[in-house]
């Protein structure tokens, strides 16, 4: 997967699935942007990742319109006006209401997080690939996007419009040259697994819904993003890939 001389900007890259796909592009030879609403963690990922100038920090909301573009004008800046690689990875999830309990604002709220800012994103770096004959973009959807979840509906409902608005960019962007694929990841030892489930839900999750008997590890998501990111995965379009330990098989 060899990325050598690429531009990539990558949302959420703090921390979790985010910051491990950061670490890996950046070992695969990318310069990465990295966007986060967390610049403290931004600096430790800078600093982890060690290799000068091959990551840098950006703070910025990936669900409004303005920071998204600011964020993405100084990316393209960075990157000597090319972006070749966008992962959108961010998003937030507070299940335990179902649509009757749940009051419109956090609708909206779970809705912008999840699924306005990759439109946001696409918005703002597509044009961006377009003027140097293409790139790929990969979404982070959801395993609950596309089976379901127990009272989580703004959330669902989300992630299943990551899926298809994936379609939707592979159909009208696909001739262009920029490739859009999408990742579905079932459970992960994420910081947002840890905030949303107890200790022992998440023992749980683990026993008892993958095959594999385990949680996913946010390394483990980040070498399928960045598969699809690369030249290994050249015809391979419009695509939701689930990595989810053989959830989908038992559900």
């Amino acid at each position: 997967m060899d990325l050598d001389g690429r531009i990539a900007v990558v949302s959420a890259a703090g921390a979790g699935i985010g910051a491990a796909t950061a670490a890996l592009l950046v070992r695969s030879g990318c310069t990465v942007i990295g966007i986060d609403l967390d610049g403290d963690a931004l600096e430790q990922q800078r600093s982890a990742l060690g290799d000068e100038g091959a990551f840098h920090p950006l703070v910025a909301d990936v669900s409004d319109p303005v920071a998204v573009q600011a964020a993405i004008d100084e990316a393209a800046r960075l990157g000597g006006g090319r972006i070749d690689v966008l992962a959108n990875v961010a998003g937030g999830s507070r299940p335990g209401q179902d649509v009757v309990e749940l009051d419109p604002a956090e609708w909206d709220r779970l809705v912008r997080v999840n699924l306005t800012s990759v439109y946001l994103m696409c918005r703002a770096v597509i044009p961006v690939m377009r003027a140097h004959g293409g790139g790929a973009i990969v979404n982070v959807s959801s395993g609950a996007g596309v089976r379901g979840m127990h009272r989580n509906p703004a959330y669902v409902a989300a992630k299943a419009g990551v899926v298809a608005l994936t379609r939707a960019l592979a159909l009208d962007h696909g001739p262009e040259g920029i490739r859009t694929n999408c990742v579905a990841p079932g459970p992960v030892a994420t910081p947002l697994m840890r905030r949303n489930r107890t200790p022992e839900q998440i023992e749980a999750l683990a026993r008892d819904v993958s095959v594999l008997g385990r949680l996913g590890e946010p390394e483990e998501l980040a070498d399928v993003i960045v598969w699809l990111a690369s030249d290994a995965s050249s015809y391979v379009l419009g695509q939701t890939i689930e990595v989810d330990g053989g959830v989908a098989s038992v559900v």
